[in-house]
Order: C-alpha cells, then sequence, then structure tokens
C-alpha cells in the first residue's frame, strides 16, 4: 500500500511541475505578443515623388496604463520610427542600400489637458490621447531615398517599424522599464517589396 501510494505522489509531483512549466510559458507568450502588438503597421508604401522615393505608413500605437500615467505625470515618450531598403539578390545575402530613423515625442501638457507631438512635419496638439497616438503614428512625404538609387528591373524588399526609445528615457525610469517590462513598446519589422 505504501509503495502504490509513494509512486502516485511521484507521478504527481512530476504533473504538477509540467503543469507549472507549461503555464509559465503561456504567460511569457502571452506578454511577448502584448508587447509586439502595442505598435501595428496599419499601411505602408514607397512611391517616387519627383528625385526622392518617398514614404508614407499608418501605426496604431497603444499605451499601457504604466505608460499612459507616466506621460500625464509630464515625462516625455520618444518614438523612433525605423526603415530599411535592401535589393534582392537571388545569389547571395540582400544589399542594404538605406538605413533611416526619425523621432516622434509625445508630451502631455497638464495646464492646457492636451497632448502635443513633434515630428519631423513639426508640432501640433490633440484633445485625447487616442488622437495623438494616431498623429504620431501618421508619417506622410519622410523622403527615405534619391530617385537614382532604385533602378528598374531589380527586386528591392522595404521594411519599417516603430518603438518606443527607452535609452531617451530618464535614469530611473530606465531603470524601471528594464526591471518590470512594462516599457516595451515596440512593432514587429513589417516588409514588402518594392519595383520601381
Amino acid at each position: 500500500m505504501t509503495i502504490a501510494m509513494d509512486f502516485s505522489s511521484r507521478c504527481f509531483n512530476v504533473l504538477e511541475r509540467a503543469l507549472l512549466l507549461v503555464v509559465c510559458m503561456l504567460t511569457f507568450a502571452m506578454s511577448a505578443s502584448a508587447a509586439n502588438e502595442s505598435v501595428m503597421v496599419q499601411s505602408a508604401e514607397l512611391k517616387l515623388a519627383g528625385d526622392s522615393w518617398i514614404l508614407n505608413a499608418d501605426f496604431n500605437l497603444y499605451l499601457n496604463r504604466t505608460q499612459e500615467e507616466a506621460l500625464k505625470k509630464g515625462v516625455t515618450l520618444h518614438f523612433v520610427t525605423d526603415f530599411e531598403l535592401e535589393r534582392v539578390r537571388s545569389w547571395w545575402l540582400n544589399e542594404t542600400l538605406t538605413e533611416a530613423n526619425r523621432i516622434g515625442r509625445l508630451n502631455y501638457s497638464p495646464l492646457t489637458r492636451r497632448f502635443q507631438v513633434e515630428t519631423l512635419e513639426g508640432y501640433k496638439a490633440y484633445d485625447t490621447l487616442h488622437e495623438a497616438l494616431a498623429g504620431l503614428g501618421h508619417v506622410e512625404g519622410w523622403a527615405v531615398a534619391p530617385k537614382k538609387m532604385l533602378k528598374p528591373g531589380e527586386r528591392y524588399l522595404a521594411a519599417i517599424r516603430m518603438r518606443l526609445d527607452l535609452g531617451l528615457l530618464s535614469k530611473p525610469l530606465q531603470i524601471n522599464a528594464l526591471a518590470t517590462g512594462k516599457w516595451e513598446v515596440e512593432g514587429d519589422w513589417y516588409e514588402w517589396e518594392v519595383a520601381p
């Protein structure tokens, strides 16, 4: 009788550990996917305008409660838009032609109770956070490459993403961001083919 009980308790301990491992893995996967869903590309296009290839894109941005509270307490959030353009080569690795990035700033003014966005296009104030995030996520007319860089008949791959630059937060917030993981705002690279 004691042998059967000992065997069943050992099996139960193994099952408990396996179940705990599965729960931990699912929790980690859900938090990682939630971080990646904080920035999603809605649309992106590269088109020729004059002597430059210009980028137009729209991102959906979401902030969690920690980020919203920090923003309303006067913390400025810096969002970086990264762009890469590669020439596709079938016989070797793709050739990187250009990389560009730009920074957009988002802050809140308690005096006016308005959200402020500053990008390359200029400065604009919004009444709601939703409107401010939409304005920050709208990229229009960003010249990323000269016309002569892309040649007809070649295949090119463009990629874009947006992320919160944690390096521009104050030092105490950087430590908090690394310790808690509640500051991760980064989208996956969105890629598409470009044919000149």
